[in-house]
């Protein structure tokens, strides 16, 4: 079920009733756009907020420029409308404007409705889009924060991880847990397209404090998901035990086990390259049913692998700053 955003609508509520008040205050012509245009820029983060803001801004100027230029020498005919329409448009798309081509047309059409031009006019519909605007920036100041949940999430995401291997250094032994392992692959394929969201939200309503690290966190995460996928599907593969089986259930808890340590994974892919050089040195296989078995062993070694990569890439990448923030606050 989804959640109703309760803040939001209070914000939309209460903003665009105070940027008509203010209208009306000023008496300016046309105040009940001022709502439409307060209404659209309640937007869900701070950065998104403001960064449209000053699109819209920009662009208001610019949608000015061409009704000038086409309203009053087509004589505000329809054509002049038209005309008016594609050129705008087509500015907006050339300089990465189009947020601000609706609201901005809707007050153009104020001026070209009353067939006049003038300086009060003009002020009159930058009155309307400075309030609305402001309006939708104030109500925006405040924004619910989310790094707990992205705190918890991430604890969450970790035991899952950790559950799944564990069940996968059963399962490796022909265990039939592939409906259970399958579950909890997309127990967490949800949680993290959440944390996700969550992430994204954090970092879009922090300016002065760096909030990349739990995007890049959930990401890393991600990946590291697609691979326990393909572990999974190479699982059923697996028709026998060997001494080889042993070695790679024996990893996977050790994996397992340090999930949540702010490591660099350094150590474990130390005794990943030792654990490798065993599967080579060991007698060959007896059968094509040992050979076929061994290999899928060593897919599942290499997946092993490339997650601890990831793991170590993610930690390389960190600065001091943000293990200092992120790894002791978690």
């Amino acid at each position: 079920m989804k959640t109703l955003d309760y803040i939001k609508t209070i914000k939309i509520s209460f903003g665009c009733c105070i940027a008509f008040f203010i209208a009306e205050v000023f008496s300016l012509n046309f105040s009940t756009s001022v709502i439409t245009i307060t209404l659209l820029s309640i937007l869900n983060t701070k950065k998104d907020t403001f960064l449209v803001a000053g699109k819209r801004l920009l662009s208001f100027f610019i949608a000015v420029f061409v009704a000038i230029l086409f309203f009053p020498f087509l004589n505000y005919s329809l054509l002049s409308l038209g005309i008016y329409l594609a050129v705008y448009q087509l500015l907006c798309q050339f300089w990465h404007l189009t947020e601000g081509f609706s609201m901005s047309t809707v007050l153009m059409l104020h001026l070209w409705k009353t067939k006049k031009m003038s300086l009060p006019l003009l002020a009159n519909e930058l009155g309307l889009m400075l309030i609305g605007i402001s309006m939708g920036i104030l109500m925006n100041l405040y924004m619910p924060n989310k790094v707990e949940k992205i705190r918890k999430a991430q604890k969450d995401i970790e035991e899952k991880m950790s559950q799944i291997l564990f069940t996968m250094s059963r399962a490796i032994f022909q265990e039939y847990l592939s409906e259970s392992i399958a579950q909890n692959l997309s127990e967490l394929e949800n949680l993290l397209s959440t944390s996700l969201t969550h992430a994204q939200y954090t970092q879009k309503n922090f300016f002065l404090k760096d909030m990349s690290y739990y995007v890049s966190y959930i990401r890393m995460r991600s990946e590291q998901t697609a691979l326990l996928k393909q572990i999974h599907r190479n699982l059923p593969r697996l028709q026998e035990s060997y001494l080889q089986t042993n070695l790679v259930s024996k990893f996977m808890r050790v994996v397992a086990i340090s999930m949540e340590n702010y490591d660099n994974a350094e150590d474990l892919l130390k005794y990943l390259s030792l654990l490798r050089q065993k599967f080579r040195a060991a007698s060959l296989p007896s059968s094509r049913q040992e050979f076929e078995s061994r290999a899928v062993l060593y897919e599942i070694v290499n997946e092993l692998r490339e997650m601890l990569i990831l793991k170590r890439d993610f930690t390389k990448n960190l600065s001091s700053h943000q293990i200092e923030t992120f790894w002791v606050q978690k």
